[in-house]
């Protein structure tokens, strides 16, 4: 389904920014992480979605994961705001999502496993609100991708307020190379597709 495909491997981390002490200071180093889109009903930022940083273990739980990287997410407000501090979700870090969840063609979201029907019931992935949105983009895009060739890869492609992460002061970085492959780097050196 045009845009609603869910990664067929886990999330691997390709930054490690570390020791800020307000965890919206890792914004756009989650942008870039993942890809500017919720993971986990994947509504992208140039779809007019609001995102936020997500806790993956609710700092009431866990107060230390704060501004731990490894415990924050890019999610949108509706995913966000409805997981709130649920726990026992799957970890898009450690599951492929594609093995939970797939997208159908009239917008409803079939659960493959037991990890696949936790997402689907916590985050309400098949409230009619959801399918119905999610089915409205599925169409436009197809229309688009056949009829207006030029809309349908403005909608699909990257944000053009790319982060450059290399101009970010970090106090620490784990992973310091990731910085190289940032879609900013990679849009400078003419290797950032045209749509994803």
């Amino acid at each position: 389904m045009i845009g609603f495909e869910y990664p067929a491997s886990p999330h691997t981390r390709r930054h490690g920014p570390g020791g800020y002490k307000d965890y919206s200071s890792y914004r756009d180093w989650l942008r870039d992480e993942f890809t500017f889109r919720c993971v986990y009903c994947l509504h992208r930022e140039l779809w007019n979605a609001t995102l936020h940083v997500e806790h993956f273990c609710p700092t009431s739980v866990n107060p230390d994961g704060e501004c731990e990287y490894s415990n924050l997410l890019y999610a949108c407000a509706t995913c966000n705001l409805t997981k709130e501090a649920v726990l026992g979700l799957p970890n898009p870090c450690l599951v492929a999502f594609s093995d939970c969840l797939r997208v159908m063609a009239d917008g409803h979201v079939d659960a493959l496993n037991s990890d696949g029907e936790k997402l689907k019931q916590v985050l309400r992935l098949d409230s009619e609100k959801s399918v119905r949105d999610r089915c409205r983009w599925m169409r436009a895009l197809e229309v688009l991708r056949t009829s207006d060739p030029g809309l349908y890869r403005e909608y699909m492609a990257f944000p053009e307020d790319l982060p450059d992460l290399r101009a970010k002061r970090v106090p620490q970085n784990t992973r310091p190379d990731g910085v190289v492959h940032c879609y900013f780097v990679l849009r400078q050196r003419g290797e950032l597709p045209d749509t994803y």
